[in-house]
């Protein structure tokens, strides 16, 4: 089961190559910073930056909540937050980030741990 460091600043962070058909369980947890505000995987939501949100890397997702993707997607970005199961839709690298604007990286700070396990089928 591979555990990742996925760090607020990089727009990206590499995880894991993941298979086509096989479900994982990821599970998130720790603590990252949008420039002053502390937040774990699931984000944070502000009625402050309500007039940008629109413009965040995944809109419809809560202010710095883990998202990932197979090859760097962005358009085909999924939630993760603090867990979720998840089929990999085709084979690749999963790579993560937190959702933010574009270009507003730099006063990101602290780092999420990602587990990724295979969820084992069950015999029939």
């Amino acid at each position: 089961m591979p555990t990742v460091k996925i760090h607020a600043r990089p727009a990206w962070t590499d995880a894991c190559p993941v298979a086509a058909g096989t479900t994982y369980r990821l599970t998130a947890s720790g603590r990252w910073w949008d420039w002053f505000v502390p937040c774990g995987p699931d984000g944070y939501s502000t009625k402050l930056l309500a007039p940008l949100a629109h413009r965040r890397r995944a809109p419809g997702e809560a202010w710095f909540c883990l998202m990932g993707a197979i090859d760097r997607d962005e358009p085909a970005a999924f939630r993760i937050g603090a867990q979720r199961t998840w089929t990999a839709p085709r084979s690749g690298m999963l790579a993560c980030f937190a959702n933010d604007l574009p270009g507003m990286y730099w006063n990101n700070r602290g780092s999420i741990t990602l587990s990724i396990a295979p969820v084992e089928k069950e015999a029939s």
